[in-house]
């Protein structure tokens, strides 16, 4: 029983000592009257970003709509038409971009049955400092030892030792994104998500981002199939 209850202490610290490395919280909503099977073609408009985020420039800023793009075509069984194709197919030219935006929306239902909209909220670098910390760790020992008949044997077994590690820096990526999905006709919203994802690690945005826009056009393209 005395075992038992060490090694119970043990798993505890060992559990309590582990860092939380990802956290992601998404919140959906859709229409459940609206027939997603009816959907052909689908508008996925250019990413955008909140003001004041600092994102990178205008390269990262094409990456990340090829990636948006890209997910759809990947994950959607139906024609895809960007933001561009969309403007060039409905004869639309506005030096706005806002105004070639709006144009859109009031027209797609001529050349589309839904359209995307995403909007990156939140892009966060921050970090704290994990103090030094003792853990119990398993340690392969050795040992040697005659057998009955005087022969020398080599047998292996594990002990728990405590290790101390120092303090650290603990690196903290956060992205927090809305992606929601139209109907043409009406301009009504027919699914929605909130994305929040943390990492620990520096910088590490752009995985999470493609992670994000997979999850919801496939998620999106299961309602669709």
């Amino acid at each position: 029983m005395f075992i038992k209850k060490i090694f119970g202490v043990i798993l505890l610290l060992t559990i309590l000592t582990l860092p939380q490395s990802v956290s992601a919280t998404k919140t959906d909503w859709f229409d459940r009257n609206y027939n997603f099977r009816g959907i052909r073609t689908v508008i996925v408009f250019d990413m955008t970003v909140s003001p004041g985020l600092n994102y990178g420039g205008s390269v990262v800023l094409r990456n990340i709509q090829d990636t948006f793009v890209q997910n759809a075509r990947k994950n959607l069984k139906c024609e895809i038409i960007t933001e561009t194709q969309a403007r060039q197919r409905l004869g639309l030219e506005y030096s706005n971009p806002e105004y070639a935006r709006r144009a859109i929306m009031d027209n797609a239902y001529k050349i589309a049955d839904a359209w995307v909209v995403a909007n990156v909220d939140n892009l966060a670098n921050t970090y704290y400092v994990e103090p030094a910390r003792t853990v119990w760790e398993s340690r392969t020992e050795r040992r040697h030892y005659y057998d009955r008949y005087g022969n020398r044997r080599e047998e292996t077994y594990t002990i728990q030792v405590p290790v101390t590690y120092p303090p650290r820096r603990v690196d903290i990526s956060t992205i927090e994104m809305t992606l929601q999905a139209y109907e043409t006709r009406r301009g009504e919203m027919i699914f929605a998500r909130r994305d929040v994802r943390d990492r620990e690690d520096y910088q590490a945005q752009a995985g999470m981002y493609g992670r994000i826009c997979n999850s919801f056009f496939e998620d999106f393209g299961k309602k669709i199939r």
